[in-house]
């Protein structure tokens, strides 16, 4: 079908004409008429296949022609930019797009002027607790990637903010974006829509083992791969000197670190490049050079670079940006990155099959997972096709490998919303946005849910009576005429934490002391369900021990006598410790050592510390208001990773805490000190520089002249791009 063809105004044929768009692919052109009917769809093809422009043309006429609102549900924060991006694109037609990805507990109402809502299900889930009144004017969802229903920390609150929208609102549009998936007629059932499949995808997919110096093509072919050095090494090398891009996917952080450092040297003399000054800084860590950051600066200095959770957000985003480029031949990932932004390659390698789990050792991966990274292969308009390589190590591998991924049919997805733990907090939010007002409202609730589609509920009901009692019995519901939940269980809905952090936090506050030590408030909040802790290890025995000494009878809430609970104290003290000694200004470097982390998984923990420092200094306020204060500023020292003294140098634009630092260093202690300062003078101080002493100056409400051109490496004390806030530990 012809985008001409298509029944859309003139003004919309010619954008997309302007994008490229000329032809609808065959999943497309059986999609895309149904959508512009109004009906609601499923639609379950390959990765690169044409998805999102079937969701796109729905939300303009939504906009555009019918005059409602639209959301557009995404898993991840960085795919909600991309997203965001792309819709803007449209913006000329006389929509407004919004973002909605940060804080879980606040109002939003620069949304009020939205057409289109970006959203991820954990911000999604949190605007209906909330009862934002754009909610009440969707006449269409978009579920994007809408397989990670089966995922246990994703999956349930995009289930249950699905659920939600369709029970208060039959007449809604749905539209879901799926890869493919063998049990997608359920999904569309479930959802009351049409069920769009195809194996069609743009660029053909050749997939392939490679073992013993050839390649064994799933249709009989073989093709043999030259080269010196390890096989890794040969089929990267092999894709970039064809011109094309590659991705490996390998299975722990550790390995994608050191194929990519390894290689990096092999790679320079085929794509090396040069880093300005504020790349590179940007690359090494953001307020501090860190070993990992100088590591993947080398890397992509290299043209390759390495990718996991465990990098920052910028770091993340420049490697992303730099593939998307050219710039940066070969990325070496954790499979994270298949269910993420769209970044294919000419050449997938899934190096590893088998991901080790701490209680079962080496488990393989499923093939809906191996068929997500292999789904990565083919740069549509770059590549003439795209090839999708597992490794075998022997011909018996070989032939399991071509068995189970390549022959095999994709796993069958599953709810995981049916136990205690997942249903507290959703059973919780029903009360409070008055969803349910009996426990019987509540069953026929999950009823409603893919769960309640997949299962008859057996054992359900005992979870949702141990739920209520436990609301019932610690003040968050009341049941007297109607199951509802009380002032406190709203304010714990709206926070969008675990009751059982509300719990913990509440306990804490009612044995609340004044000279608490502040690692015992840190540990308070690290031993919620909704900070993941740190694996302790055999070295840390010492160390972790000699700490629970010097907090003897310190601690908001006691250790455990049970010596299983007792490790888990030990778990999080761990981490607590580590954020104090973020917030005490240690050396980042040396921290990420000392607890054997990566700077993404510092700030991820501090991000979620953060917010429970925030949902405790709330409820402080019905049951502890002196702690306040306290609590408030705890919150600002872990944001910062600064000493209280630094405070207010640190929220100035563009000084971190290492600069908070070296000015309070050089007898600028608060920003009243500051603003009678010597441009020169301040100029002069180390990583400061003209432009940022401008900008601080001007800050303070000095006016200052800027009379000389500013050299490109100072651009990096103020430029660059904003970390968005994570309020959940599954939001990258």
């Amino acid at each position: 079908m012809l985008i001409d063809e298509l029944p859309v105004s003139p003004e919309l044929k010619a954008l997309l004409h302007q994008q490229g768009y000329v032809t609808l692919h065959p999943p497309q052109a059986e999609a895309v008429p149904l959508v512009l009917q109004g009906k609601s769809v499923v639609v379950s093809i390959p990765t690169a296949s044409g998805k999102s422009l079937i969701g796109y043309l729905a939300a303009i006429r939504t906009v555009l022609e019918k005059g409602r609102r639209v959301l557009y549900i995404v898993p991840l924060k960085a795919l909600a930019t991309e997203k965001r991006d792309d819709l803007q694109a449209f913006s000329s037609l006389g929509w407004r797009v919004a973002l909605s990805i940060g804080d879980l507990d606040s109002e939003d109402t620069y949304l009020k002027d939205a057409d289109v809502v970006v959203a991820t299900s954990e911000k999604a889930d949190s605007l209906l607790r909330h009862g934002h009144p754009f909610m009440n004017d969707v006449g269409l969802v978009i579920a994007d990637e809408v397989h990670l229903i089966h995922d246990p920390g994703r999956g349930p609150t995009l289930e249950v903010a699905l659920t939600k929208m369709m029970r208060r609102n039959p007449s809604m549009q749905v539209i879901a974006l799926s890869a493919t998936i063998s049990n997608a007629m359920e999904l569309a059932e479930w959802m009351k829509a049409e069920l769009i499949t195809s194996d069609w995808r743009p660029v053909p997919l050749r997939e392939g083992v490679y073992v013993d110096g050839e390649i064994r093509f799933s249709d009989g072919r073989c093709s043999p791969v030259e080269g010196d050095g390890e096989p890794l090494w040969c089929l990267i090398q092999e894709s970039v000197r064809d011109g094309g891009q590659c991705l490996v996917f390998v299975n722990s952080r550790r390995s994608t670190e050191s194929v990519a450092y390894n290689y990096s040297k092999f790679m320079r003399p085929l794509a090396g490049q040069t880093l300005d000054a504020r790349e590179r800084a940007s690359l090494e860590g953001e307020s501090e050079s860190t070993s990992i950051g100088r590591k993947l600066a080398q890397c992509v200095s290299s043209g390759i670079a390495f990718h996991h959770a465990g990098l920052t957000y910028t770091q993340r985003r420049m490697v992303e940006e730099s593939f998307k480029q050219g710039r940066v031949k070969c990325i070496v990932a954790t499979p994270t990155l298949a269910a993420g932004i769209n970044l294919p390659a000419r050449r997938v390698v899934v190096r590893d099959t088998a991901r080790f789990d701490a209680n079962a050792g080496f488990l393989p991966i499923s093939v809906m997972e191996v068929r997500q990274m292999c789904g990565r292969a083919g740069r549509p308009r770059y590549d003439p096709y795209g090839e999708a390589l597992l490794m075998a190590k022997s011909e018996d591998d070989c032939q399991r490998l071509m068995e189970n991924y390549l022959y095999g049919e994709a796993e069958r997805i599953y709810s995981k919303l049916g136990t205690e733990p997942v249903l507290r907090s959703h059973v919780l939010g029903l009360l409070a946005t008055g969803d349910a007002s009996s426990r019987e409202d509540v069953m026929r609730f999950l009823k409603e849910t893919f769960y309640g589609h997949q299962s008859a509920l057996y054992g359900l009901e005992e979870a949702v009576d141990n739920i209520v009692e436990l609301l019932l019995e610690n003040g968050m519901a009341t049941e007297d005429q109607v199951l509802q939940s009380t002032w406190f269980g709203k304010r714990v809905s709206d926070l969008y934490i675990d009751p059982q952090s509300a719990l913990i936090l509440k306990q804490a506050l009612e044995s609340w002391n004044d000279a608490a030590h502040d690692l015992s408030i840190l540990q308070t909040v690290c031993s919620t369900p909704d900070v993941m802790s740190l694996y302790l290890r055999k070295k840390d025995a010492e160390w972790i021990e000699g700490t629970m000494e010097e907090m003897e009878g310190r601690f908001l809430i006691p250790p455990p006598e049970d010596e299983d609970d007792y490790q888990f104290f030990l778990s999080d003290l761990k981490v607590a410790k580590m954020l104090l000694d973020w917030m005490d200004e240690n050396d980042e470097d040396g921290l990420l050592n000392l607890y054997s982390v990566g700077p993404g998984d510092l700030r991820n923990r501090a991000d979620s510390a953060e917010w429970l420092l925030y949902s405790m200094s709330e409820l402080a306020k019905m049951f502890q208001p002196q702690a306040g204060e306290r609590l408030s500023r705890l919150l600002m020292r872990i944001r910062h990773g600064v000493k209280e003294e630094l405070l207010d140098l640190v929220r100035l634009k563009g000084v971190g805490r290492s600069r908070a630092r070296l000015l309070f260093d050089a007898g600028y202690h608060d920003r009243a000190k500051l603003s009678e300062a010597d441009l020169e003078e301040l100029t002069k101080l180390p990583h400061i520089g003209r432009i940022l002493a401008t900008s601080i100056l001007s800050q303070l409400g000095r006016s200052v002249v800027q009379t000389e051109d500013v050299p490109e490496e100072e651009m990096i004390t103020i430029e660059g791009e904003a970390e968005p806030r994570q309020s959940r530990l599954f939001d990258f």
